[in-house]
């Protein structure tokens, strides 16, 4: 089992730009996606995500750090990445995958459309 919170527009570019003065920038990361195994076996998902508008589903792949994420019972990771805010705006909902096809799908709350 997968406990999902997102963060839209949170400070983590400011963080990762003071954390990476002298080297690697990591720009426009507007969306912070923390992913917990509230579980009691491993699960290990993807650094990609569907998310679901009126227009259909989209498949959002620019997650940071790449790569597939085995998260041991009471494990959590942070996920970071660009999201277009016109595009977040349609979004209802978004969706990870872990490797076993078992999606947990988190709705999408707006403070005012």
């Amino acid at each position: 089992m997968l406990e999902i919170n997102i963060i839209m527009n949170s400070a983590v570019e400011e963080i990762f730009a003071f954390k990476t003065c002298c080297g690697l920038k990591l720009m426009d990361q507007n969306l912070e996606i923390h992913i917990t195994n509230t579980g009691q076996i491993p699960v290990t998902v993807s650094s990609w995500f569907d998310l679901e508008t009126e227009d259909g589903s989209r498949r959002i792949a620019n997650l940071t750090p790449a790569g597939e994420h085995r998260l041991a019972p009471g494990e959590m990771i942070g996920l970071y990445c660009y999201m277009d805010e016109e595009l977040w705006n349609k979004a209802n909902s978004l969706a990870f995958q872990d490797l076993d096809g078992k999606v947990y799908p988190v709705r999408i709350y707006h403070e005012a459309r």
